[in-house]
C-alpha cells in the first residue's frame, strides 16, 4: 500500500529515480513495479547507450516523465544535434556540462526549443551539469589545477549556464542554499548525492537526506542506490516520499517565519 498516496503530485514529482541498472529487462521490472509510486525516471549513459529511445518511449507511452541524464560536452555544433534529437523524445530534462561553456549551452537551448517547437511537445527543461558529486575540493584541485574551491566552481558555472539560457542546474545537495540564495527562486535545482541513513556515500562525497534537500531548496533529488539497494524497495520509496514532505514542510516553515 502506497502510505503517501495522498501527498500532493507536485510533492511526488519531486522524486526521480534513477535506473542505474545493467540491463533493459531489469530497468522494465522497475518501472512496471515502480510507477504507482514514482513518475520521474532518470534514464543514465549506460542504458542510453544500450537502447535509450525504446526505453525513453516506454516510460513516456506509461505517462511517466524522464530526465535524458547524457551530460553532453563537445562543440556547440554537435551538442546542438544532439539535443535536438534528445527533445524529440518528448523528454522532460536534459543536461548538458556547464564547463561546455556559453556557446555550447545555448545552442543546446535553441535546439530544444526548434525541436520541440517542430514536434509540437512541451520543451524539456535544460540543465547544466556544475561539478560531478564525486568531487570534494582535494579531488577537484588535483584534477582541474583550480584555485577554485568546489562551491565557487559550482557557482560560476551556474552564472555562466543561466546567462546562457539554461533552466537550471545539476549540483550537490552543499550548494543549493548558495545557488538558490545567488540565482532566485525559479531556477531549477536538481541534486543527485541523495543518500539516507542505511546507504554508505560511496563514490559520491558531497552527499545530503532527502529531507535535508529539499529543506534547503531543492526542486528535484534523484535517488537510486538508497531504493535498489533496499531488502523492501517499494518501502524505501515511501520513506523518501515522507523525507519530501517533511522537508518541504521545513522550507515553508521557515520562509515564512
Amino acid at each position: 500500500m502506497d502510505k503517501n498516496r495522498h501527498l500532493d503530485a507536485d510533492l511526488r514529482e519531486k522524486l526521480i529515480f534513477g535506473l542505474d541498472v545493467d540491463d533493459m529487462a531489469e530497468a522494465y521490472n522497475l518501472i512496471d513495479k515502480m510507477a504507482p509510486y514514482i513518475k520521474y525516471y532518470k534514464v543514465g549513459l549506460q542504458l542510453i547507450t544500450k537502447d535509450g529511445p525504446r526505453l525513453v518511449s516506454t516510460l513516456k507511452r506509461k505517462g511517466l516523465k524522464v530526465f535524458y541524464d547524457a551530460k553532453f560536452f563537445d562543440i556547440p555544433q554537435t551538442v546542438y544535434n544532439a539535443c535536438y534529437e534528445a527533445a524529440r523524445y518528448g523528454v522532460n530534462m536534459v543536461n548538458v556540462h556547464a564547463l561546455g561553456g556559453e556557446k555550447m549551452i545555448s545552442y543546446a537551448k535553441e535546439a530544444i526549443m526548434k525541436s520541440s517547437d517542430k514536434m509540437k511537445l512541451d520543451p524539456p527543461l535544460l540543465l547544466a551539469v556544475t561539478v560531478l558529486t564525486s568531487f570534494d575540493n582535494r579531488s577537484l584541485k588535483a584534477s582541474v589545477k583550480t584555485a577554485l574551491d568546489v562551491k565557487k566552481m559550482v557557482l560560476a558555472l551556474a552564472k555562466s549556464a543561466k546567462k546562457a539560457g539554461a533552466d537550471g542546474v545539476v549540483c550537490s545537495p552543499h550548494e543549493i542554499k548558495m545557488l538558490r540564495k545567488e540565482l532566485g527562486p525559479d531556477f531549477v535545482i536538481v541534486t543527485p548525492g541523495i543518500r539516507t541513513g542505511k546507504i554508505s556515500k560511496d563514490d559520491q562525497k558531497r552527499i545530503m537526506t532527502p529531507k535535508d534537500a529539499i529543506a534547503a531548496g531543492s526542486d528535484y533529488i534523484v535517488v537510486a542506490r538508497p531504493i535498489l539497494k533496499a531488502d523492501d524497495r517499494v518501502l524505501a520509496v515511501e520513506n523518501i516520499l515522507k523525507e519530501i514532505k517533511e522537508g518541504s514542510d521545513n522550507a515553508k516553515r521557515r520562509k515564512n517565519s
